[in-house]
């Protein structure tokens, strides 16, 4: 107390000083509040980003295994009520032979002509899809089949 009666104008400093941060406190909560935000949407870009370069790799490793299957010889799928004419594959559904009228077995390796592949899988149906945009690789075996092209509908 003696120090503060012979320097007064310590006092009225710290006073002052008190009196700044009392003013200023929501300005302060305000910034805190923003840099939370900041830090959020920073972690969610990472998360972002993360999953793309995830989804990037997935996509790649499929295209491999999609070519490794036109290569080694595909059966290509065309239309059951029009031979004449592609179709797609649809995982879960059932891929019939034209000459039994029987789903495909178990283990058969099917493809379309817009780059997909498939795997008959437990079920008889269509599974283990991969795709591959590698057009080159698509067109040696679609060269080899009399159907045409037909555009999906929407």
């Amino acid at each position: 107390m003696k120090y503060l009666r012979r320097n007064p104008m310590v006092a009225v400093f710290f006073f002052g000083l008190c009196v700044c941060f009392a003013l200023s406190s929501g300005n302060i909560k305000s910034q805190w509040n923003a840099a939370a935000i900041l830090q959020q949407k920073a972690q969610e870009n990472t998360s972002k980003q993360w999953n793309l370069a995830l989804s990037q790799q997935q996509a790649e490793e499929a295209a491999k295994i999609a070519e490794a299957r036109y290569t080694k010889g595909c059966k290509l799928v065309v239309s059951k009520k029009s031979p004449n004419n592609f179709t797609t594959l649809t995982e879960g559904k059932s891929i019939f032979d034209r000459a039994r009228n029987a789903p495909l077995p178990v283990g058969t390796v099917v493809c379309d002509a817009y780059g997909n592949t498939a795997k008959i899988v437990e079920g008889e149906v269509v599974g283990e899809i991969a795709f591959t945009g590698n057009q080159a690789v698509i067109d040696k075996v679609v060269k080899r089949s009399k159907a045409k092209y037909s555009s999906p509908n929407l």
